[in-house]
């Protein structure tokens, strides 16, 4: 198969794909899915032709690092359809919203328990589903349907596709402990202050959820180009605490930094070109589609919410 040519994988090839690999073989496969054994062979191979890869070793069955992927992506599918059908009975049993929502770790941290608690008090007969995660998976996950609303920072220039709506802004700055042993090092010489990034900014890791390839955001080479090793830890909070133990540097909204204790003695590089970023903060779904009960009710409960500061610390 030509490798630039479109496919689609089908919905049957994962569950068949997924089915070989909890049942270790193709005949146990075959017994679950009551299909031939000769069906089942067929529809990994098929699978392997259309990726172009080699996601089983056979005898004894083994899975590939691609194989190891696309199980991955089966789990998600088959669990997604697997909601969606309980979603539909739920409905057809007087349950009638679902709330399927994307957040951003720091929308979570600053307002996720007042919002959540307020939409249940609010709507106590919607199903929730909410999952905290990096800005690029929300944009994902919207992108696949996986669900219907995302709250997070905003990108320079949102996808046409999405219909977007700010709640706040904030400022995400570029932190390290002042108790950090290189600190002094990296901070700039007052004498001059535009003085090119130190070369002691390369020896200190930046700890970030994620920092995509070039290939997708150009823009990004500047940030790789200009530190040295970098560690892409998901959980905020971990990341907080690792760079208050002096093992790197990170970057860190404004809101949270003023709030939370262990950010006390963090210490903002103001040098770099690249040290500080205005964000803005909002709801954003598909363009066009329909909202459920459940998502047009947390919108209307995110626009009567108070933004304008943080929570106070507890």
């Amino acid at each position: 198969m030509c490798r630039d040519m479109p496919f689609h994988i089908e919905t049957q090839e994962i569950r068949v794909f997924k089915a070989v690999v909890e049942e270790n073989g193709f005949k146990r496969a075959a017994d679950k899915l009551f299909v031939t054994q000769s069906a089942v062979s067929q529809t990994i191979a098929s699978l392997e032709r259309k990726t172009d890869t080699l996601l089983l070793v056979r005898n004894p069955l083994k899975l590939t690092e691609a194989g190891i992927r696309m199980l991955n992506y089966a789990q998600v599918v088959l669990s997604e359809e697997s909601q969606t059908l309980s979603d539909i009975r739920n409905i057809k049993h007087g349950i009638h919203a679902t709330l399927l929502l994307a957040m951003s770790s720091t929308v979570n941290y600053l307002y996720g328990t007042s919002l959540i608690c307020h939409y249940c008090q609010q709507s106590p007969l919607t199903k929730i589903k909410l999952n905290v995660m990096p800005s690029r998976q929300i944009y994902a996950s919207m992108a696949s349907d996986t669900c219907e609303l995302g709250f997070g920072p905003f990108q320079q220039v949102m996808p046409n596709h999405l219909t977007a709506t700010a709640m706040f802004t904030d400022q995400r700055e570029l932190v390290i402990s002042g108790d950090h042993p290189a600190f002094k090092n990296i901070a700039p010489d007052p004498e001059t202050p535009d003085a090119p990034t130190p070369a002691m900014l390369t020896e200190v890791p930046l700890i970030i959820s994620h920092l995509d390839d070039p290939d997708l955001r150009p823009a990004m080479d500047r940030l790789r180009d200009s530190f040295g090793t970098i560690w892409e830890i998901n959980d905020l909070s971990l990341r907080i605490d690792m760079v208050a133990q002096g093992l790197g540097m990170t970057y860190l909204d404004k809101r949270i930094r003023q709030q939370d204790a262990r950010c006390t003695d963090f210490k903002v590089l103001e040098f770099p070109s690249f040290s500080t970023m205005p964000l803005s903060f909002g709801v954003f779904f598909r363009r066009g589609k329909p909202l459920s009960s459940g998502a047009s009710a947390f919108i209307e409960l995110c626009g009567a919410f108070n933004f304008g500061a943080p929570p106070s610390p507890t």
